[in-house]
């Protein structure tokens, strides 16, 4: 079984950002990835900056396109945040740090049970109670994750 895995916003974003030839390649590397492994893993937060990224970006798709994909996406997880995240944020906060957004991230990481979350906002290597941020443009995926 391979580890399950969080995708930020950002990763989202660069694999259809064509400003950056380089990490919308890797993004995309990572998500084809993950996506075959059935590992992939995120939540409502994540997707609704994406919607929000889309629409700002990309307004020449009609929004039942838009709709289409983020329905897609909702496979890999489309919880809200809750209590329990919320608690395990503050928890988060004081060991690491961050910005509060990206404490209930991780935290909605460490709940949906993965390994990894790709991010390139946060410190690479950095753990949360049994969670690692990967910077996906440091990394591969063949570099952390086994293929059967």
């Amino acid at each position: 079984m391979t580890d399950w895995v969080f995708i930020d916003t950002n990763v989202l974003v660069y694999a259809r950002d064509g400003r950056n030839a380089e990490k919308r390649h890797r993004a995309r590397t990572w998500l084809a990835t993950i996506t075959d492994l059935g590992c992939a893993r995120t939540n409502l937060q994540i997707l609704n900056e994406l919607i929000r990224w889309i629409l700002r970006n990309e307004s020449h798709r009609t929004l039942a396109d838009i709709r289409k994909e983020i329905a897609a996406l909702r496979i890999w997880g489309d919880n809200p945040l809750d209590g329990e995240e919320l608690d395990l944020a503050w928890a988060v906060r004081d060991k690491l740090g961050y910005q509060w957004f990206d404490c209930l991230l991780v935290a909605a990481a460490h709940n949906q049970g993965c390994r990894y979350f790709l991010t390139e906002d946060m410190a690479h290597g950095a753990t949360f109670q049994g969670v690692t941020l990967i910077d996906p443009f440091r990394l591969s995926p063949d570099d952390l994750l086994p293929r059967n």
